[in-house]
């Protein structure tokens, strides 16, 4: 490669001529094969986008000019009338562009290496470095006519030491990759020895100067550079191919790995699932249970932390269960938050208790956060083989089966049984009808009074939901509030239903009634976001008081999170909505929940209600709940009074409120109305 000559332009005239015609002709075809291999690299590169390509082409273009510079250059110490100007701009040139040859073809070998592209802020920093280093080489002898000791040395030994010293380091990466071919090694040894031969060429130029001896051995390396020029340009296009191919290898491979799993996540697609779950049962196991997992209320999960973090958390859920010591033969991801784990050697009641615990636990454990930590559940459904299918497409659809049936039910978990498909057949029926009512307004308010006994006087109403079914005609709420449950609608009936009663409280206050309307709010929905702001607007569009309305929720939701329920709790009553606890008594309260939850009232459940003039223990039960409430500073009211014994027991124990078939029934909004006017106690 780059052999400066000014070691051989001292003795010029002592050469034959045939000489200085055989080394011009050899930088002539030095440079034309560089030229030739910098347009091929070009080439390449627009095809392909390599960013390596372009740097070897760079650099293989700044070689070319070398060899060109230095050509011109003989011709000037030849021709001793060239302005010294010309000559030491030359001489800038064809120094720089050696130096920058050695750059780019670091810089492209790193860009092989690490696939990656170098910045062009780096480039150009180690660029700007060589043009220093051979402004300084050329500028602090300037005033020199002859070649002296120490400009031989810094424009000669040095220029030769970084070049091979460089073009060593690159060969020596190049073998660093991992991914090494055979080509690829060839260019990384045709790199060495190249590099080799300009370090033992700078070592002789300090030892041999500039002899007649070391003019010929620069000629005999200039033939054998032409060889590592040539072999190298093949090299690099036969690597480039190679590479190409190697290239279309991973992208089929990832290809056929994202045909057979779930990008996210890593785990199994359905598609691949059922293709290998038919080659495991395939070979006939004594028992295989496959468990279908979802995780609860996901969706609420993105939109509190965001979809990133949600992605974060389905790749830990996958993770810890490849980890799990259950060890599942296969696992897969068959939707958004939807797991498919298949466990072999299942066999007794004993072993699958364990298995179901051990993958809630291991959804249970709280996912950690910068915010902090997160807690989920999960729904699973169960099927098994062979009990239950001996297809993999049908196994899988059992499971399906039975993880929407404990969707429905609210169950932790449940197994497929025979019926299965046909209650799910008339769930499905009745959804239709469900909606249906939904968008025709079909589902209406009953208002049932509650009865204030200090004040003596209708404190406010209860709302109660009632479906006026078309063909059935008034249906009670036990023939449908379960399967909207298990369907999951009723959210969406609990926003009906809510803005119905703010409706229904502007209507009143236009006639100049204030009365407040409980609402009941399921416990899937009181802890939804956005509640809150629902509300709100509600309000703001009836201009309904916000101490008109009162929100019911049942003791187990206030109870199932403390925290959040309290928090939500008291950002309610910060608005001023009242909130009170229903059916108290028959969820898992205790004297400190009561004490920390800021509750307006506490309603007893109908149940201890009914049968207390008859049982001691429920009128102790009552007796309690009543001297509980007052001392925590809530006012309490007994539901389901249903004859005057049970009104005159409550009175004496100093119950604030009743409700009940004994004050009046559920009613429509105009009976309602009606009653408030006739009613006297």
């Amino acid at each position: 490669m780059i052999i400066f000559l000014n070691r051989e332009i001292v003795q010029v005239f002592t050469l034959s001529f045939e000489l200085t015609l055989a080394r011009i002709a050899l930088l002539v075809i030095q440079s034309g094969l560089a030229f030739t291999l910098c347009l091929v690299l070009w080439h390449f590169y627009k095809i392909y986008h390599r960013h390596y390509l372009k740097s070897w082409a760079i650099a293989f273009a700044l070689f070319a000019g070398y060899m060109m510079l230095l050509m011109s250059y003989s011709a000037f110490v030849v021709n001793q009338d060239v302005d010294p100007i010309i000559r030491t701009l030359n001489e800038l040139a064809y120094i720089f562009c050696g130096y920058s040859f050695a750059i780019m073809i670091l810089v492209g070998v790193r860009e092989a290496v690490v696939s990656e592209r170098v910045s062009s802020r780096l480039t150009n920093q180690l660029l700007l470095l060589v043009a220093l280093i051979t402004l300084c080489s050329v500028l602090f002898f300037i005033s020199e006519n002859t070649m002296s000791i120490w400009k031989y040395a810094v424009q000669v030994n040095l220029r030769l030491l970084f070049i091979g010293s460089t073009l060593l380091v690159s060969g020596f990466w190049l073998f660093s990759m991992t991914n090494r071919l055979f080509v690829t090694r060839s260019v990384a040894a045709v790199l060495l020895l190249w590099g080799l031969q300009m370090v033992i060429l700078a070592l002789l130029s300090s030892w041999l100067g500039q002899s007649d001896t070391f003019s010929r051995i620069s000629i005999v390396t200039r033939h054998i550079e032409t060889l590592w020029v040539s072999l190298l340009g093949m090299g690099l296009i036969v690597w480039l191919q190679e590479d190409e191919r190697s290239a279309n290898q991973q992208l089929t491979a990832k290809t056929q790995y994202l045909d057979s799993h779930d990008q996210l996540t890593g785990a199994l697609n359905r598609d691949a699932l059922l293709h290998e779950l038919n080659l495991l049962l395939s070979k006939q196991p004594a028992s295989v249970l496959l468990v279908m997992v979802g995780l609860d209320r996901f969706k609420n999960v993105n939109e509190s932390v965001g979809i990133k973090q949600g992605d974060r958390i389905l790749r830990e859920v996958n993770r810890r269960f490849e980890a799990s010591v259950l060890k599942p033969s296969l696992i897969a991801r068959s939707g958004g938050d939807i797991f498919v784990l298949v466990l072999e050697d299942i066999e007794t009641e004993k072993q699958r208790q364990y298995c179901l615990q051990h993958i809630e636990h291991l959804i249970e454990k709280p996912f950690n956060f910068d915010s902090g930590l997160l807690k989920l559940t999960a729904t699973l459904g169960v099927a098994q083989f062979p009990e239950h299918a001996k297809a993999a497409e049908t196994l899988l659809q059992k499971a399906n089966i039975a993880f929407h049936q404990a969707k429905r039910l609210q169950h932790r978990w449940v197994q497929y049984s025979q019926g299965m498909e046909e209650e799910s057949a008339r769930l499905l029926s009745m959804e239709k009808e469900l909606l249906q009512a939904m968008s025709q307004q079909q589902f209406v308010l009953y208002f049932q009074p509650q009865f204030n006994f200090r004040e003596q006087r209708i404190d406010g109403f209860e709302a109660l939901v009632r479906w006026q079914h078309p063909e059935k005609g008034l249906m009670m709420p036990g023939h449908f509030l379960p399967q909207m449950q298990q369907l999951g609608l009723m959210r969406d009936l609990d926003l009906q239903l809510l803005e119905i009663a703010v409706a229904t409280l502007g209507r009143w206050r236009q006639q100049g009634i204030n009365q407040s309307i409980a609402v009941n709010m399921t416990p899937i929905h009181f802890e939804q976001p956005g509640l809150k702001g629902r509300i709100q607007a509600l309000l703001e569009q009836y201009q309904v008081p916000t101490s008109l309305l009162e929100l019911e929720i049942t003791e187990n939701t206030a109870m199932g999170d403390m925290e959040q329920g309290r928090n939500f709790v008291a950002e309610l009553q910060q608005m001023g909505i009242r909130v009170s606890i229903d059916d108290f008594g028959t969820g898992y309260s205790s004297l400190g929940y009561l004490r920390r939850m800021p509750i307006d009232k506490i309603k007893i459940d109908r149940s201890f209600i009914m049968d207390m003039a008859g049982s001691d223990s429920d009128m102790m039960i009552v007796k309690t709940m009543i001297t509980l409430a007052h001392g925590l500073g809530k006012r309490i009211l007994a539901e389901g009074v249903e004859d005057e014994n049970q009104l005159g027991l409550l009175k004496r124990m100093s119950c604030d409120a009743v409700q009940g078939y004994l004050i009046a029934k559920p009613l429509p909004e105009a009976d309602a109305l009606e009653f408030l006017r006739t009613f006297s106690p």
